[in-house]
């Protein structure tokens, strides 16, 4: 299977133009396999020949293109607060995508009733036909048991710590289609590694500013996804000293328990109780963006909270290029400046020269495209 992801993969870089030899140049895959998964793409139709003019003597090149709509993949990217699904072709254009809130979670039967409705009204409006549907990638904000296909926990959306949720086989089960369950953090550092500005960068690593705070790690090539007890990128949870806020994770001073998208509207009560109007992050940031005494002085502490998470991720992984993204993540924003400068007041500046530092140019829907792509290399 890997052999037949890397082989389209050569042939999507390739401009969708690649013969065996050249193939085998770039994928370095002995000569043989390529031959044996190549005829096998051909006859499952997923690989043409192209039409070509000999111009040499000797063994023609023959090149070989990919039929886009020979099979499909969709991805699914449950957040706290929007859920969006894209179904991809074999060329990763996205063919569909589609947006709605995230309902608050009550039990399971609501839960898997509003999926499941969500993915056949999406399906049937997409006009794909299903059999050619050949995985689904499921991320989701919080804690996902990838092992297992096991929701444990989401708790910026109500599922509690210990749900065990198996949504891997429930879906596949009502769907008929292979399901990959993913941390979101994990899909859309993938996403940025494939498709992203920075794409083919052998380090990466993702920061989420949203309703929670998340981070992604591609290292040396390769994607870090993390497991419930064996945490990667989880520096929303990471423990601030001086923070006194008890966190949806049941700790107190978790670094997302006061900068958090879903939290801050609290400090904003707690610290500006006269002016409701300011009980939003939103509103909060636009108010120390104006120069409000109080609403500067909390987003201040919000950002210098963010930069120790995003800092030590710096130091742990050394990353090639620092990618932001989520509904913090605004160019003129306060937060968003006052984080990045506290960062490079934290890391040295020998540290800050060898990386970038850049906003996501794949939007809303890159944990989609990341879960998609994931399903694209289980199951193809």
């Amino acid at each position: 299977m890997r052999n037949r992801v890397s082989i389209l993969d050569a042939v999507r870089e390739g401009k969708n133009s690649f013969s065996k030899k050249e193939i085998a140049q770039a994928t370095k895959i002995p000569w043989g396999t390529v031959c044996k998964c190549v005829d096998s793409l051909l006859k499952e139709e997923h690989l043409f020949i192209r039409r070509f003019e000999p111009t040499k003597r000797g063994r023609p090149m023959i090149p070989m293109g990919i039929d886009p709509d020979s099979a499909f993949f969709a991805g699914f990217d449950v957040g706290a607060s929007s859920t969006r699904l894209v179904f991809c072709d074999l060329l990763f254009n996205v063919k569909y995508r589609h947006e709605i809130r995230t309902p608050y979670y009550k039990n399971n039967s609501a839960f898997f009733k509003w999926v499941l409705k969500m993915f056949s009204d999406s399906l049937k409006e997409a006009g794909i036909d299903k059999k050619k549907l050949m995985g689904i990638g499921f991320s989701m904000s919080g804690n996902v048991d990838t092992e297992r296909g096991i929701l444990v926990s989401g708790r910026n959306w109500g599922v509690k710590w210990g749900a065990n949720i198996p949504v891997a086989d429930i879906l596949s089960e009502h769907t008929g289609i292979p399901v990959f369950a993913v941390p979101a953090t994990a899909a859309g550092v993938l996403a940025e590694y494939h498709f992203g500005k920075w794409k083919g960068y052998s380090n990466i690593v993702t920061v989420g500013l949203g309703a929670g705070i998340g981070s992604g790690i591609i290292s040396n090539g390769e994607l870090l996804i993390t497991q419930p007890h064996r945490p990667i990128g989880y520096i929303g949870h990471m423990l601030i000293p001086d923070n006194n806020h008890i966190c949806s994770c049941g700790f107190k001073g978790c670094l997302e328990s006061y900068s958090g998208g879903i939290y801050l509207p609290l400090i904003g009560k707690e610290e500006i109780p006269e002016q409701p109007e300011l009980h939003s992050a939103a509103a909060l940031d636009l108010a120390a963006a104006s120069g409000h005494a109080k609403a500067v002085a909390i987003m201040k502490k919000a950002a210098s909270y963010n930069a120790v998470g995003i800092a030590s991720m710096i130091q742990l992984y050394g990353p090639d290029v620092l990618i932001f993204y989520g509904g913090q993540c605004k160019k003129d924003g306060f937060l968003f400046n006052q984080t990045l400068k506290h960062v490079r007041e934290i890391l040295p500046q020998e540290r800050l020269n060898l990386f970038e530092i850049g906003l996501t140019t794949l939007g809303d829907y890159q944990a989609a495209m990341g879960a998609a792509r994931l399903a694209y290399e289980r199951f193809f």
